[in-house]
Parts: C-alpha cells; sequence; structure tokens
C-alpha cells in the first residue's frame, strides 16, 4: 500500500453527510478512501471523517467528527500535516459586526480562521472548535467595536462558554488591504489582531440595550431592503437584539399593515 500512507477515510451511513463530505474533500482537491461502519479501517489511514452521531461506532486512532464539515475537515488537514492537538494555551479572537471574523491561535500559531455571518452563529462554531484542543487553557478575545452586534456576542459567550473573555481595543486591528479586498478577509485578519491583543477581562453580566442610533440605522436598513417600509422602533430592537432577523421584521411589519 506505499503511497496510500496518510490518507483520509470518510466512514459513514448517512448519504447526506457522505455526500457534503465528498463535496467539501474534493473541493480542496484532498484524496480520500471511503469505508462503511462495519468495514475494518485499514492501518494506513491516518485520519477518520465521520459524523458525530457514528463517531461512538468507529475504531480508528484519529477520528474527526463535527457536524460542521468545513471546519471538520480543517482538522482533518491539521492531521494529515501533521500539526499538534496537545497545545497549551488557545487564544480565539472575535472581530464582531453583523458578519463576524474569527481566528483560533494556538501557542501564538494561527491554526484557525473564518467567517460567521452572524453574532448567533459563533457558539456552535466555537464549540466544535474547542472541542479539538480539550485541556488547553482557553481565552476568548472579542474587539470592543460593532456596537450592538459587540454587545450579543459578548452575552452569546457569557451564556455558552466558561472561559476567560477579554474586550480587546479594536484600534489598529483592521488592515488597509486596498478596495478589491472582500470585506471577510479584513475581518478574519482583524480578528488575528485582535487575538494577539490583550484586553480587559469582562466581569459584569451584558445586557443588551441598542443606542437611538442603531435603531434608527435598522429602520433605515428596513427601507432599503423593501424600497417603502420602515420597521417600528419596537421591531428593530428585537432585530438588534438578534431575535429577529432583517427580512423577518420587514415581513411582521407588512402582516400587521393588511
Amino acid at each position: 500500500m506505499v503511497g496510500w500512507y496518510g490518507l483520509l477515510a470518510i466512514v459513514t451511513e448517512i448519504p447526506r453527510f457522505y455526500y457534503n463530505a465528498v463535496r467539501e474533500l474534493k473541493g480542496r482537491g484532498i484524496q480520500f478512501l471511503t469505508f462503511g461502519l462495519e468495514d475494518e479501517i485499514p492501518s494506513y489511514i491516518t485520519v477518520v471523517l465521520t459524523s458525530r452521531g457514528e463517531r461512538k461506532h468507529v475504531r480508528s486512532s484519529f477520528v474527526v467528527a463535527h457536524d460542521d464539515l468545513p471546519m471538520a475537515v480543517n482538522e482533518c488537514v491539521r492531521a494529515l500535516n501533521g500539526l499538534r492537538k496537545d497545545y497549551r494555551r488557545i487564544i480565539v479572537g472575535i472581530d464582531p459586526g453583523a458578519s463576524l471574523g474569527v481566528a483560533v491561535l494556538a501557542d501564538s500559531k494561527v491554526i484557525e480562521a473564518r467567517n460567521i455571518l452572524s453574532p448567533e452563529g459563533v457558539p456552535p462554531v466555537l464549540r466544535g472548535l474547542l472541542e479539538s484542543y480539550p485541556g488547553a487553557e482557553t481565552v476568548i478575545r472579542v474587539g470592543d467595536g460593532g456596537g450592538i452586534y459587540c454587545m450579543r456576542v459578548l452575552k452569546l459567550l457569557q451564556e455558552n462558554f466558561d472561559a476567560r473573555i477579554e474586550v480587546v481595543d479594536e484600534t489598529s486591528t483592521t488592515p488597509a488591504l486596498g478596495r478589491e479586498a472582500p470585506a471577510g478577509l479584513r475581518d478574519v485578519i482583524a480578528a488575528i489582531n485582535i487575538a494577539l491583543k490583550e484586553g480587559s477581562v469582562l466581569e459584569k453580566a451584558i445586557e443588551l440595550e441598542p443606542t437611538p442610533g442603531e435603531i434608527k440605522n435598522l429602520q433605515r436598513e428596513s427601507r432599503d431592503l423593501s424600497g417603502n417600509i420602515t420597521i417600528s422602533k419596537g421591531l428593530a430592537e428585537r432585530v438588534a437584539k438578534g431575535e429577529l432577523t432583517l427580512e423577518e421584521a420587514v415581513e411582521a411589519h407588512r402582516n400587521s399593515h393588511l
């Protein structure tokens, strides 16, 4: 089996998981083999990728099982490249906003960097990331910009994680990359810079209180989205707190005026 050493294998009986895993791996140009749950996994397989629900049925020395496939494949790549899992300190940097940049540093080395589409998307992604590094000291650093979006992130972190949370001064963390650089790249680099910068420990409980200016901005955005609908202050406040999307608020306003 020379030439197969260091391969990844998909082990699953779930068609949808298999389809999505194959698409993710092929999209990154990663070679793989496929086995069923009852198959014996050959010794030349370095990493096994499976679903979270099937993890307990897979017998192999290194198994990756996350519901988030891009994150799972990232971990598989790290394993194939021989990166450690026994890091002493994990630092997560978050650049808050309506969409966010997230970066994970392990012993000062960047090992994960990605975009998340909303503050509410942070806990499940972060939970999966931190499960990859059991036993490591964890620090979560959040930039102090982003207004109500920052507050939403901090509140979600307080509610979901028992880790040191620091609020970092965002000054000089967002790079100047030129007009053609995508916003997502800026967010990720800012998250890396936030992770590298010490902040103040968050001690008080976060309460979500959108400012009048944030309410007005959301009402303006509702007009831009719908063409003619200005959502109420109450609906705008619910959007600011993450209870509704802007689209749902516009639809609620429309239905209340039928």
